[in-house]
C-alpha cells in the first residue's frame, strides 16, 4: 500500500465513500485461505548499477533465441526480417502511432494503412480488407460474427483442422448467441469432404475452413466453395500462415466470401507470441457488416489526394445496438511493419521466399524418410509444415535438438489426442533453415 500516492486522510475519504470504516472491513467478504497469510519475502533496496548487474546475470540463464533454429511453427512462424524494416520502424513517428481519430493529422498514418490494405487486397483478390485487427483467432471469431449477421442463420460449421486455438476463440465469441457449432472432421490430413456434403443445410451460416490447415494441408477450396453454396451457405478462409499467399492460389479466385488471416510472418517477430496483427477480406456487397474499419481515399477542398477513415461501425463511434464490433485498438506499429516489408520485398520476393519456405519443407521432409527413422502417416499437399510419425522416444529426440541448437518440432498429441497421432511430429520450415541447417537436423535424428 505504501507505493499507491494516497495520503492517509484520501484513504478514510475514499472509506468513507464506499462506505465502509476500514480496508479490513473492505475486504470481509474475501475468504481467509485467498488472502496473503504472511508478508512477501522482498529484498532490500539497491543501487541502479547493482540491479542492473543483477538482471544482467538473471538474464545469461536464457538461451540464446538468436542461434536457435526453430522446426515449429503451429501458428507463429520465425522469418527473417530485413534489417532496413527494423530501422524504419524505430523512427519516432511511427512508434507514436495508434488509432488517427483525427483525419488531418494523421495522413501517414492513414496512407500506411491504405497501402497495406492495398497489398491485402492483391494478396487475398478480395474487395474489401479489415486491416487491424488483434490477432487470427479474433479476425476469424469476428468473420464468424459477420456471418450470422448477414445470413440470419443459426449454425457454424468449423473446421476440426483449424487451429486450436482459433476454435476456442470462435466459441467464446458466438457463446452468447442462440446457436449450433458443428465440428467438421478429418480424413488423411485434409477435412472429410463426404462428411462435409452431410452437414451442409440451409440452416448453416458459415463454414469455416484453415488452408494450409493446421497440419499443413493445403484444402481443396474450389471444391468445398461449391459445395458450400449450393445450400447458400458463406465460406471462410482462414490463412493462418500469410507467407503461402506468395504461391498458393488467391482465395478469392477460389469462391471465398470472407478471408480472415494473421500476418504475424510478414515482418513481425514471434515476440513471446505477440502482439501481431490480423485481417479480414471480403466481398465488397458485405461491406456493411464488416468489424472495425477501413481507410478511404478522397480530394480535399483544394483537389489533393488525402486519407480518411471510413466504415466506422464501432460501438464507440455510432449507437452501440448499431455497432457490428467493439475492436478499439489499432495495431498500427504491426501494420507499418507489415507494410514496409511488403513493400521491400515486392511480388517477385515474396514469390521466391514462398517457394523456397516449401522446398525447403519438402526437402526436410524427404531426408527424414530417407534416414528411416520417420514414416508419412498421411499422403496429402502440403505447403510449408508436414506430420511425420517418429519412430523413435520424442523426448530423447527433443533432447538432442535443444542441445544442438534447435527448436524441436510440435507433438501432435497436445492438441490431437487420437491414438494413431500419440507419436506424431508437426515441423515447420522456413527460410531461417539453411540447407546446412536442414541437413544437420537430418544428422541429429538419424544417429
Amino acid at each position: 500500500m505504501k507505493y499507491i500516492p494516497n495520503t492517509e486522510e484520501q484513504k478514510k475519504e475514499m472509506l468513507k465513500g464506499i462506505g465502509v470504516s476500514s480496508f479490513e472491513d473492505l475486504i470481509e467478504n474475501v475468504p481467509q485461505n485467498l488472502r496473503l497469510q504472511e508478508k512477501l519475502s522482498i529484498p532490500e533496496a539497491i543501487s541502479e548499477n547493482e540491479l542492473e548487474e543483477k538482471i544482467y546475470h538473471i538474464a545469461q540463464k536464457n538461451s540464446n533465441f538468436f542461434l536457435m533454429k526453430p522446426l515449429v511453427g503451429a501458428g507463429a512462424y520465425r522469418h527473417y526480417i530485413p534489417e532496413a524494416e527494423k530501422f524504419l520502424l524505430q523512427r519516432e513517428e511511427f512508434w507514436t502511432c495508434y488509432t488517427p481519430y483525427q483525419p488531418e493529422l494523421s495522413q501517414g498514418t492513414l496512407q500506411s494503412i491504405f497501402e497495406y490494405q492495398t497489398y491485402i487486397s492483391r494478396l487475398t483478390k478480395m474487395e474489401v480488407v479489415i486491416p487491424s485487427i488483434y490477432d487470427g483467432a479474433s479476425a476469424t471469431a469476428e468473420a464468424a460474427l459477420m456471418s450470422l449477421r448477414l445470413t440470419h442463420k443459426n449454425k457454424i460449421i468449423v473446421s476440426n483442422l483449424l487451429h486450436p486455438h482459433y476454435r476456442e476463440t470462435i466459441k467464446t465469441y458466438l457463446a452468447p448467441h442462440e446457436l449450433e457449432i458443428l465440428d467438421l472432421p478429418y480424413k488423411n490430413g485434409l477435412i472429410d469432404i463426404e462428411k462435409l456434403k452431410n452437414f451442409i443445410d440451409e440452416n448453416v451460416a458459415a463454414v469455416i475452413i484453415q488452408s494450409p490447415n493446421f497440419f499443413g494441408g493445403i484444402e481443396e477450396m474450389t471444391e468445398i466453395s461449391e459445395i458450400v453454396h449450393s445450400k447458400g451457405s458463406l465460406l471462410i478462409s482462414v490463412i493462418v500462415e500469410s507467407m503461402s499467399l506468395g504461391i498458393l492460389k488467391a482465395p478469392g479466385e477460389m469462391g471465398v466470401d470472407i478471408v480472415t488471416g494473421n500476418a504475424q510472418s510478414f515482418g513481425m517477430d514471434l515476440n513471446y507470441g505477440g502482439p501481431y496483427n490480423a485481417y479480414l477480406a471480403t466481398k465488397k456487397q458485405y461491406v456493411r457488416q464488416i468489424p472495425g474499419r477501413i481507410v478511404g481515399e478522397t480530394v480535399d477542398v483544394d483537389g489533393k489526394r488525402v486519407f480518411v477513415m471510413t466504415l466506422r461501425a464501432r460501438e464507440q463511434d455510432i449507437r452501440r445496438e448499431r455497432a457490428t464490433s467493439n475492436i478499439c485498438t489499432n495495431h498500427n506499429l504491426n501494420v507499418t511493419a507489415a507494410n514496409i516489408f511488403l513493400s521491400l520485398i515486392g511480388t517477385e520476393g515474396l514469390y521466391q521466399i514462398s517457394l523456397l519456405n516449401t522446398k525447403s519443407a519438402h526437402y526436410l521432409e524427404g531426408l527424414l524418410l530417407q534416414s528411416g527413422k520417420f514414416e508419412r502417416i498421411f499422403d496429402y499437399p502440403y505447403y510449408n509444415e508436414f506430420l511425420l510419425n517418429c519412430k523413435d522416444d520424442i523426448s530423447t529426440l527433443n533432447k538432442k535438438l535443444l542441445e544442438n541448437n534447435f527448436i524441436p518440432p510440435l507433438k501432435i498429441c497436445e492438441f490431437y489426442p487420437e491414438d494413431n497421432l500419440k507419436n506424431v511430429l508437426l515441423f515447420a520450415v522456413t527460410e531461417i533453415l539453411s540447407r546446412d541447417d536442414l541437413n544437420k537436423v537430418t544428422k541429429i535424428l538419424s544417429e
